[in-house]
């Protein structure tokens, strides 16, 4: 029996949900791949992690994000029990504060859902 990827799974872990989301996108919107778009918000340790840092990485931005019709949304990725770390929500109150949305993302079926409402409001 196979494995339908587009399902939810009780248990998943946030790169699973990622991923989930990510080929969703990919495959239902075309003509908009590339809007959203990974944020690498974790560093490694060491002299690669201080030039990171240089580089911008920044501890707590939102796993991705949405760029669309001149907006950007921010979308952070939590399992169901998972929850935002200090620094997190630090970054959702200064992006809040900047007029951009935030939204916490659990399921495949809550991005789904989202995006569609996102996509309607500029039809």
């Amino acid at each position: 029996m196979e494995k339908d990827i587009h399902n939810d799974i009780t248990g998943q872990s946030e790169a699973a949900l990622q991923q989930k989301i990510f080929f969703y996108f990919w495959n239902k919107y075309p003509l908009l791949r590339g809007c959203l778009c990974y944020n690498n918000n974790n560093s490694v340790g060491g002299r690669r992690g201080k030039m990171n840092q240089t580089l911008g990485i920044i501890k707590g931005r939102s796993d991705l994000v949405l760029y669309y019709y001149g907006e950007a949304y921010m979308l952070e990725l939590k399992t169901e029990k998972g929850y935002q770390r200090a620094e997190q929500k630090v970054w959702q109150n200064l992006m809040e504060k900047q007029g951009f949305e935030y939204y916490i993302i659990r399921s495949l079926k809550e991005f789904k859902k989202l995006i569609e409402i996102i996509i309607d409001e500029h039809k």
